[in-house]
């Protein structure tokens, strides 16, 4: 039976992911904030796999509190055999209106985050030549208006995973970026956007990003499971690929960006992001 230590398994890809994993056999950890005061999350799951599931709390931004939650699971478990480092939110705004506690925390959940675990697990990942998936997005790839910091967050993961890959390889660890496009996941639910500042001089961005966003949201979303069954079918891979692109938006996006010439794909970029950012109403 595998091991799986899964973060930010409260909503979205997490819980999926906990719930694929289960249903395969594996063990799985669920990791979170304050998770085990929250046990209605849970509840169906500890009673339908009683030996197969635990919960931790664990904030990826407490660096004591990761350090605890791995020990807690070394102890009981002795090694793990995945670590998927899912935890992480999106923060949207212009970078003049961001507020220095809203960078750095985006900085903090989505990269250091991911640093901190990955480095109290990676013992136990060595002990059972492991592997290691890190979400990324299609922001991890391609650079967005008003996305600045989570573009930066994402891009920072891809960096860090690209590196890890040939650090671990003689050590057995294998590393895999996810790159997840558009899912009916709660991420929308949960963005973060900027303070609402009327004199900035990013008000008609704004406006018309948040207006392309929500109608982007009410089209019909690709289903999500579709990245959690995608992750477990890798899982159980011999060999990982370096990443693994999910979502016909993020796929196209992937193709664009890698496969164009620089100056045709910026040119096309801009003269799309125009029209959609500068667009004033009629």
């Amino acid at each position: 039976m595998r091991k799986v230590v899964i973060t930010g398994a409260t909503s979205g890809f997490g819980k999926l992911l906990v719930d694929a994993f289960l249903k395969n056999g594996d063990h799985v950890i669920a990791t979170g904030r304050n998770i085990n005061s929250r046990k209605e999350l849970f509840e169906t799951e500890r009673l339908k796999y009683p030996k197969q599931f635990l919960e931790v709390d664990l904030d990826v931004t407490l660096k004591e509190q990761v350090k605890l939650a791995a020990e807690t699971i070394g102890q009981k478990l002795g090694s793990i055999d995945i670590l998927i480092n899912n935890a992480g939110f999106g923060l949207f705004g212009a970078l003049e209106d961001l507020q220095d506690n809203e960078i750095r925390n985006q900085m903090e959940v989505n990269f250091f985050g991911t640093v901190e675990v990955t480095r109290a697990f990676l013992p136990m990942l060595r002990i059972s030549r492991g592997k290691i998936f890190n979400f990324s997005s299609v922001f991890g790839f391609m650079g967005f208006p008003l996305t600045s910091l989570y573009c930066a967050s994402k891009y920072a993961v891809e960096g860090l995973t690209e590196s890890l890959r040939s650090e671990l390889a003689p050590h057995g660890v294998q590393v895999c970026l996810i790159e997840p496009g558009g899912y009916r996941t709660n991420f929308g639910k949960n963005l973060s956007w900027s303070q609402n500042n009327p004199a900035s001089i990013y008000g008609l961005q704004m406006k018309n990003y948040r207006e392309l966003h929500d109608k982007l949201s009410k089209k019909k979303p690709q289903e999500p499971s579709e990245v959690s069954e995608g992750v477990l079918l890798l899982s159980l891979r011999n060999k990982l690929p370096m990443r693994k692109v999910f979502g016909k938006d993020a796929k196209m996006s992937y193709i664009m960006k890698n496969f164009l010439p620089n100056g045709f794909y910026f040119l096309m970029m801009d003269t799309f992001l125009k029209k959609i950012f500068m667009r004033r109403a009629v």
